[in-house]
């Protein structure tokens, strides 16, 4: 387990630490061999497109909102993590996520949709709701909301498509369930953006001190959700046998392909 980084380091508060503690992440997890590593080196590739699309200032109505979301969205995975790799107790969602990091029975991509689960369905509602807290300020952030959902979307469609280095046999599942590879990827772009701002929505609704009651009761339906994602949900065992006897079993290498 990953120990560097304690439980009470100092979260970054820019986009550019962010990437610097998720790349610290990323090269322990290709020294270890640690499946961490899937996850963080999908989230390392989205944060750097975010950054680009700052940079060029041609995509958010607001810069300065929107690299305040990224920041707040990126410290929920990074504050669970080092709560984590600290021996704490993370929220429930990111406890199932990371229940299956010393698995070797899951694929690359179920540790992707585990983690993407937690961080979207449960994170990034409280991420836009903290950084616009008032109903009429997280109205104004909807447009820049719904871009950074397409940030995330193109590039699960291209870690999809690389992923048929790593498991040759996921790339063929379309010829054996039709559809079914888009209904997995998909859950992660339109169903959890929708499920992550109603979250967003009704705590916007709340008050303070009722937060915490709104969040718990999000975080244990989605620990559910991510416990359904090992087995897959609506893929056959058999099926899920048959991809996983030609996945790469090198961790490391399995890493390098999600990043590249």
């Amino acid at each position: 387990m990953n120990t560097t980084v304690s439980a009470t380091a100092a979260l970054p508060t820019s986009i550019d630490e962010v990437l610097v503690r998720l790349n610290g992440i990323l090269d322990n997890a290709l020294r270890q061999g640690a499946r961490i590593g899937y996850f963080a080196a999908l989230y390392e590739r989205v944060t750097t497109n975010v950054r680009r699309a700052l940079v060029a200032g041609n995509m958010f109505q607001d810069n300065a909102r929107m690299e305040r979301l990224d920041v707040v969205f990126a410290n929920r995975f990074l504050a669970a993590w080092n709560e984590h790799a600290s021996g704490g107790t993370p929220s429930r969602s990111w406890r199932a996520a990371f229940a299956l990091l010393d698995d070797p029975g899951p694929l690359v991509v179920q540790h992707l949709l585990v983690g993407m689960n937690a961080h979207i369905n449960l994170d990034l509602g409280i991420a836009a709701a903290t950084v616009a807290p008032a109903p009429d300020e997280l109205q104004a952030l909807w447009p820049d909301f719904k871009a950074i959902n397409q940030v995330l979307s193109r590039l699960v469609k291209v870690v999809e498509d690389e992923l048929g280095e790593v498991s040759p046999r996921l790339a063929r599942i379309e010829e054996i369930a039709p559809g079914l590879e888009d209904r997995v990827f998909d859950f992660g772009i339109d169903v959890a953006r929708d499920f992550a701002w109603a979250l967003a929505t009704e705590l916007s609704q709340t008050p303070p001190a009722g937060w915490n009651a709104v969040i718990g009761a999000r975080d244990a339906i989605v620990a559910d959700a991510g416990r359904a994602l090992y087995p897959l949900h609506g893929i056959p065992g058999h099926v899920q046998n048959w991809i996983r006897a030609a996945e790469s079993t090198d961790i490391r290498y399995n890493i390098q392909v999600v990043a590249e």
